[in-house]
């Protein structure tokens, strides 16, 4: 893609980076990969972590179906100390693939994340309809954005196993609106920066500072409804796994989590239930002291997180929201 400048001709190239970490995640990955290539990506680079089998096959057949996209596939092994290393394998990761020649447009997600724009438009329209906006070489530089969480819960039960037919992307959901706290970065890579570990954010290489985006610019981004919808929980097999991973890090020193430690301690909270409380169709509990007198005192918010949220906010029906036509 090439962009031009207030005179109209042509500046540098642009190409648009999307790049990802995944453990696990055997339900919902493919249909992450295939969203982020059909939202018009040119390049998706995918580190596996540990549990490689699975994830390579997606890569497999997202290179025999996308021929013209530049898929890469790095494998870690790394186990003890991986999250203080998580961001320079991200970063080392930019700086084999990213072109020096050109402009790179960089998004980073998490398997159970969709990047979305209004109209079902793709990040090429994006980014051309703000090169219009903000014409000029300066402007490109400003291109930086944090883009808001949007939690969803899928109406359907849809069994959890290996997909390679991306079954989620057609289901269709429940909106919990926007949750302030997570944001995620779309962004013109800089070499004064580099991105932050769970890709929320930006900072300076030379003292760690987090880079802010600029009002018009996010402004901009609210015009065209960017956000990432977050699929947090899909089934209750995926949220057991996902409590007993938690548990499996603790055990190895690796880091601390709350939701696993409320499982620990409190032998009376029943999974099964907790997790139906989070996807009813209607919120479980009025508000926070209710779901707190039924869960009990040890129940707190800084324990149960996002997950005091699916139990408290309001549904909003949104349809098939990751449908995406292809670019």
């Amino acid at each position: 893609m090439v962009i031009n400048n207030e005179d109209g001709n042509p500046i540098m190239n642009v190409e648009f980076t999307a790049i990802t970490m995944v453990r696990g995640e055997e339900d919902i990955v493919y249909a992450s990969l295939l969203h982020h290539l059909r939202l018009g990506f040119d390049r998706l680079v995918v580190i596996s972590h540990i549990e490689h089998d699975f994830l390579s096959q997606c890569v497999a057949r997202l290179r025999h179906n996308f021929p013209d996209k530049e898929i890469g596939f790095i494998e870690i092994e790394d186990e003890q100390g991986f999250s203080k290393r998580k961001a320079n394998y991200i970063q080392g990761a930019l700086d084999i693939y990213l072109k020096k020649d050109c402009y790179n447009v960089v998004y980073g997600f998490d398997a159970d994340e969709f990047l979305t724009f209004n109209h079902g438009q793709g990040v090429k329209e994006f980014y051309d309809d703000y090169a219009k906006r903000f014409p000029g070489e300066e402007n490109i530089k400003r291109f930086y954005f944090r883009l808001p969480w949007i939690n969803l819960i899928c109406k359907e039960r849809i069994p959890y196993q290996p997909d390679f037919d991306g079954k989620l992307l057609g289901a269709e959901y429940w909106s919990l609106g926007e949750q302030a706290s997570d944001t995620k970065a779309l962004f013109v890579n800089r070499h004064s920066h580099r991105l932050h570990m769970g890709y929320h954010w930006l900072v300076a290489k030379r003292d760690q500072s987090v880079l802010e985006p600029e009002p018009e610019v996010m402004a901009f981004a609210r015009e065209w409804e960017a956000c990432v919808y977050h699929l947090p929980l899909r089934s209750a097999e995926q949220f057991f796994a996902r409590v007993d991973n938690y548990v499996a890090s603790a055990d190895k020193q690796e880091k601390y989590n709350r939701l696993s430690q409320l499982f620990l301690d409190n032998r009376h909270v029943n999974r099964q239930r907790f997790f139906e409380m989070c996807i009813a169709p209607e919120p479980s509990f009025g508000d926070y002291d209710e779901l707190k007198r039924h869960m009990g005192p040890d129940v707190d918010e800084m324990v149960l997180g996002a997950f005091t949220k699916l139990m408290l906010k309001p549904r909003m029906d949104i349809g098939r929201a990751l449908t995406q036509s292809s670019t």
